[in-house]
């Protein structure tokens, strides 16, 4: 059997910064993937915004993940010789009198250093701003491009498989390895990064997801030529030439893969509030978000059996947090530092 420190099961946001981190540190990794065309981090806008929501709030720990994701992006640049991130101004527009009232309390005392206002703030005869806004610098990854770019790495040093596990039958314990007899692999330990697909995961199986459906549209809009991204209740990102992506919508109940007419409609109208400007759906995708209950990441080993270990929950936010958490996990699981409880899987199972 091939012999390796950590199987890596899903090479998603979550999966593949685990593997680079754990890879970087002197650990064999072996990495297993379904190879699914369509998953909530292919589809990913790559988004890193420093300010979110309606309530204008600075995200979370934004100063620590930000300036770690930038770097560690950046080496995996290197390291693949291809380029899929940027750091990129963007423009929040406001929607309505109460978002303005918020910005004027919070500005002042929660992110003056994030924010300007440029003069002028865009071209008005492109987008409604009558109600005003301002820029902020934020981060832009290509996930396709980087999860395309990570993967030719890793099997360039066979560390990758295209596989589909079943979580019970395939998995033989020892009492210091975990066996894939299918696959001729063994491992010290096993972590899932599988995303949604860990709600069937029986090993998992009280973990609290919530997962949630979002859609996003690929547009043609001849004469636009903003590269901020704007963001007004949706988002509206440059991609390449005229085509820019539009998203997301947030659906709790229809936990699939499937676009459908409601969300195209929903984003359309949305984009209609803020752009003036014609548009052309040339694409229509959709994917679940693996949403876990707190809305904060988890990760650890299974308490019952430790040689498995999760990491998961990043919903829309893996771009930001990957990094430094995979980081974090690597610590965990060298003993270097204790696990915080709103993180730790054992206080979710």
């Amino acid at each position: 059997m091939i012999q390796t420190d950590y199987l890596i099961i899903g090479q998603g946001l979550a999966g593949t910064a685990l593997a680079w981190t754990l890879i970087r540190r002197g650990y064999r990794v072996q990495i297993l993937d379904r190879c699914e065309l369509i998953t909530s981090s292919k589809i990913a806008a790559g988004l890193i915004t420093p300010i979110t929501g309606m309530r204008l709030v600075v995200s979370w720990r934004l100063e620590e993940f930000f300036s770690f994701a930038t770097d560690f992006y950046r080496s995996i640049e290197r390291d693949t010789k291809r380029q899929f991130y940027e750091i990129k101004p963007m423009l929040r527009l406001f929607a309505s009198p109460a978002e303005i009232q918020q910005y004027a309390q919070r500005s002042r005392t929660h992110f003056p250093e994030l924010v300007t206002i440029p003069e002028p703030l865009a071209d008005e005869s492109q987008f409604e701003l009558t109600q005003g806004g301002f820029e902020m610098m934020g981060g832009q990854l290509d996930v396709p491009a980087y999860l395309e770019a990570s993967r030719h790495y890793f099997e360039a040093r066979s560390l990758f498989q295209q596989a589909e596990l079943d979580p019970i039958k395939d998995l033989e314990f020892s009492s210091d390895t975990v066996r894939l007899p299918r696959w001729n692999l063994a491992a010290d330990k096993i972590v899932f990064c599988e995303g949604i697909h860990s709600q069937q995961n029986p090993w998992f199986q009280t973990v609290p997801f919530e997962g949630a459906k979002g859609e996003i549209l690929t547009l043609k809009i001849p004469g636009l030529h903003e590269r901020r991204v704007v963001h007004r209740g949706i988002w509206l990102a440059h991609w390449k030439e005229d085509l820019y992506r539009a998203g997301s919508t947030y659906d709790r109940e229809h936990l699939n893969c499937e676009p459908t007419p409601a969300g195209r409609k929903e984003i359309c109208s949305r984009l209609a509030e803020f752009l003036k400007l014609p548009v052309e759906v040339v694409e229509h995708r959709a994917a679940v978000r693996p949403v876990i209950r707190g809305r904060l990441p988890i990760l650890g080993l299974h308490p019952e059996q430790p040689q498995i270990g999760f990491f998961n929950g990043f919903a829309s936010k893996g771009s930001l947090q990957t990094p430094w958490m995979a980081d974090h996990f690597a610590d965990i699981l060298e003993d270097r530092t204790t696990l915080d409880k709103s993180l730790d899987l054992a206080h979710k199972i």
